[in-house]
């Protein structure tokens, strides 16, 4: 993450050039090259048909009713192109963890290619022998990934263990795919900013009514605040209005550090930054943080925010959002906006307007807006996998070719999109209003479309989605590139920063401790029960707790990303 514009084009012109030259690392030299050639575009089929088998543990589809074990169309086409049987191992989502995490433990009967549990930690499965090292497969079978890190070297970095090898093969959030032709033609663009925006939306509705505009600062959030608190914008005559609230937890109005340029991606989760002279340092402690928390308890004291907001939950959001009670969210993703505003006006608002904010200004004047951290260690190649480089070459194939790309995007041509002479694709009215009553993204998932293994979300894929939505497609496109930052690599439980065995037993030793003393403490200061005044002796609790020692870990791991350590 960053603190100012300067300090992102450190960061962005930093991990750009991480990775591209090979890197003495903890002793071990991660290889730019593999000893055999380079992979050159596939020809398909991959396998004659009924020669070759790929089995495959998953997580279950996120639209319930269509399993992966029904041989969805999209990976009968996936078979179709490339030859390949793919034989599934299906676990229900919430199960997947548990259940996948014991047969990863036992170490006995491992599948071909396994989605990574999200509680997992995928260099360790490396580390423990379950996970296939990947460096020389990826060099010699994966063309379109080589393609994808040639121009992104960040990607590699994001992948690459502390010990210098690769146990899995990445998903991509947006940041990288452009469209799916350009994964054909290799002439990559940038796609800029992202449209599946994390971002403060607003009622503009109620704002209109008001006669209000945007708010760009501090200063505005607090007057429309107070304003959505007074004015009775919902017109019902009570003052029942909730002015702002959390999305989904705490952390989520700690948003409003963007005024003293305290940036977090996704929502709101990442504690962790660089500053100028590339040394880390941890948000929750710094002079920004407190100047927030000031911000925050006015908010609070004056009844402007959410008595509830501690408890945030998505359900519980949604709840006040539908009984239009609700003026402004801290933090949402975009996709959510049609939903809130199509429930809005079933419940009989018809003039229902949620919008996206653009983020408050910092120090210096400017809106900068965060990109999501789009590279996850998504799949593994196990060490029980026959065929490995066949694995590999399909991986590869269904998640970055021009045709996996299109499949995983946007389902079957013909059925589930139409594709001009000029190259505009568009959803068909099957997907667009289904005959089930199901949304678009649902009917995709019902294909087997933005599902479960490595895809990228490409832009074009957001753009196609969002076709009846242009306002969010052209807010995500008014950024330009030197307002868009650049998430500091350690978002969420997907870190991207290569941590060793004792790096992590340190982590595990006071990260949790440490976070908690955090919110807790957060809470207390926001609500007026700490008094601010005390914050150098939270500062300094913080810091027994060992935070000397997290920030050494982070420190050398950050160092070992770009490639500089030692």
């Amino acid at each position: 993450m960053r603190k100012n514009k300067r300090l992102s084009g450190i960061i962005a012109g930093t991990i750009a050039l991480s990775m591209v030259v090979a890197g003495g690392i903890g002793g071990v030299t991660i290889r730019a090259e593999a000893a055999g050639s380079r992979a050159e575009k596939p020809v398909l089929p991959l396998a004659e048909e009924g020669t070759e088998t790929l089995t495959i543990a998953t997580m279950d589809n996120w639209y319930a009713t269509k399993s992966y074990n029904d041989n969805l169309p999209v990976y009968q086409e996936f078979e179709r192109l490339t030859g390949v049987k793919i034989n599934w191992e299906v676990i229900p989502i919430n199960d997947y963890d548990q259940v996948m995490g014991t047969r990863l433990a036992s170490g006995q009967n491992l599948p071909d290619i396994f989605v990574i549990p999200w509680e997992a930690n995928a260099d360790q499965l490396g580390y423990d022998g379950i996970a296939m090292p990947l460096n020389d497969l990826i060099e010699e079978n994966a063309y379109y990934l080589n393609q994808l890190m040639d121009k992104y070297p960040v990607i590699r970095s994001g992948i690459t263990s502390a010990d210098g090898n690769i146990y899995s093969y990445p998903g991509f959030g947006e940041g990288f795919v452009n469209t799916a032709e350009e994964m054909g033609t290799g002439e990559l663009t940038d796609p800029g900013a992202n449209l599946c925006l994390n971002v403060s939306m607003i009622r503009k509705d109620w704002l209109d009514k008001l006669g209000l505009d945007m708010p760009e600062t501090l200063d505005d959030w607090y007057n429309v605040l107070k304003a959505f608190k007074t004015q009775d914008p919902n017109g019902n005559g009570k003052a029942d209005e909730i002015p702002l609230t959390a999305t989904f937890n705490v952390r989520d109005i700690y948003r409003f550090g963007e005024a003293f340029g305290l940036y977090r991606s996704g929502n709101a989760e990442c504690r962790w930054g660089v500053d100028e002279d590339g040394k880390m340092y941890f948000k929750d402690t710094t002079e920004g943080f407190k100047q927030t928390l000031e911000f925050l308890n006015k908010l609070y004291s004056e009844g402007l925010i959410d008595p509830e907001y501690s408890m945030a939950a998505y359900d519980r959001t949604t709840e006040k959002i539908n009984r239009d009670l609700l003026g402004a969210l801290c933090s949402d993703w975009m996709s959510n906006i049609g939903t809130y505003n199509a429930n809005l006006k079933t419940a009989g608002v018809d003039d229902a307007n949620w919008v996206p904010v653009k983020p408050i200004q910092n120090p210096d004047g400017e809106s900068l807006i965060v990109n999501r951290w789009s590279v996850w260690k998504t799949a593994a190649i196990s060490k029980d996998c026959k065929n490995p480089e066949l694995a590999m070459k399909w991986l590869d194939f269904q998640t970055l070719s021009a045709e996996g790309v299109a499949l995983t995007n946007f389902g079957i041509e013909g059925v589930s999109y139409a594709k001009s002479d000029d190259g505009k694709i568009t959803l068909t009215e099957t997907a667009t209003n289904n005959p089930d009553g199901i949304g678009a993204q649902e009917y995709l998932r019902s294909l087997g479309a933005w599902g479960q293994l490595p895809y990228p979300q490409a832009k074009e894929g957001y753009e196609v989605l969002w076709a009846d939505q242009p306002e969010i497609i052209e807010f995500g496109n008014s950024f330009t590139a030197d307002q868009v930052v650049q998430p500091f690599p350690n978002n969420g439980t997907k870190a991207a920063l290569p941590f060793t065995d004792e790096e992590n037993s340190i982590r595990s030793e006071y990260e949790t401790n440490i976070e908690t003393y955090c919110d807790e403490m957060a809470i207390k200061f926001i609500e007026g029960k700490e008094s601010l005044d005390n914050f150098e002796d939270y500062v300094a609790t913080v810091e027994s707790y060992g935070l000397g020692e997290l920030l050494e870990v982070h420190q050398t791991a950050y160092e070992r990303f770009l490639g500089t350590e030692g």
